[in-house]
């Protein structure tokens, strides 16, 4: 240790000496370079940073849980020819300051291009459900009477489990990440978070839904119903302008059949 200390003196001394020898002018020109690659970098990071909404923030003056519902009220009275993809098309809903991207429960779509605004955020699905309390045609009605809660709870149980991993990328830099693991035990949610990075789990508050008769989705009742809602989603803050690239993907396993995975990517001109 005494041998340490002594090379450590020595080395102090060297230095001192050093900037005496040479003048004091290596200092400022030292701190200078230090100053000008603090700048560089720091400009750098704010350039390409991108920025997400927690899950407090309330942009444009709502709730996250209520632009979730939104999506839902845009995505579900999709007809099928809207809601398939077309190469080089542009599947997404931009009349909100919020825009929706498509559901991951398309499968692997063409790449999309489309044109957004610089002042306009971005909701990103990258897992949910919704469940109504519709009543079938043979007057079936297993949600009736059920509370908004309840209906966000069952969306969640039945239709959200399994392993689900996603992740997020803009401009080819990962800017969030999901990975969890839930299941129903004797009746119980088991759910295990093993990532959450910059991804929000949201349950609905409650809204109203209208299926109509030419819906996408495959079985569903007609009408308009109070329906609840759960997902992960990540909602990210306005892009700068220019041209930047969107990319999010989705895993599903341990459902059995209903095991899914899709690709998908946004090639934006944020205006």
């Amino acid at each position: 240790m005494k041998y340490l200390r002594y090379f450590n003196r020595m080395k102090i001394e060297w230095v001192l000496n050093a900037v005496r020898k040479q003048g004091f002018i290596y200092i400022p020109i030292f701190w200078l370079m230090i100053f000008s690659i603090f700048v560089i970098f720091t400009g750098l990071s704010n350039a390409y940073s991108v920025k997400t909404y927690s899950k407090d923030d309330t942009p444009f003056g709502s709730p996250l849980d209520v632009w979730m519902n939104k999506f839902w009220q845009w995505w579900v009275p999709v007809t099928i020819d809207e809601a398939t993809p077309k190469p080089d098309g542009c599947l997404i809903n931009s009349s909100n300051p919020m825009v929706f991207l498509m559901d991951t429960t398309v499968k692997d779509p063409p790449r999309q291009i489309c044109k957004i605004s610089s002042n306009q955020s971005i909701a990103i699905p990258l897992w949910g459900a919704f469940m109504e309390d519709s009543i079938s045609p043979q007057g079936e009605q297993p949600f009736k009477g059920y509370s908004y809660e309840q209906l966000s709870k069952e969306a969640r149980q039945q239709a959200d489990l399994g392993a689900v991993t996603s992740l997020v990328k803009v401009d080819g830099v990962p800017v969030a990440k999901l990975d969890v693991v839930s299941s129903m035990r004797a009746g119980k949610l088991d759910y295990k978070i093993n990532s959450m990075d910059n991804v929000t789990e949201l349950y609905s508050k409650g809204f109203n839904v209208t299926i109509p008769e030419d819906t996408h989705f495959p079985d569903q009742n007609i009408g308009t119903w109070r329906s609840g809602a759960h997902g992960w989603w990540t909602f990210l803050k306005p892009l700068s302008p220019g041209d930047h690239t969107v990319e999010y993907n989705v895993g599903i396993t341990g459902t059995g059949p209903n095991d899914h995975s899709s690709e998908i990517t946004y090639d934006l001109k944020v205006e």
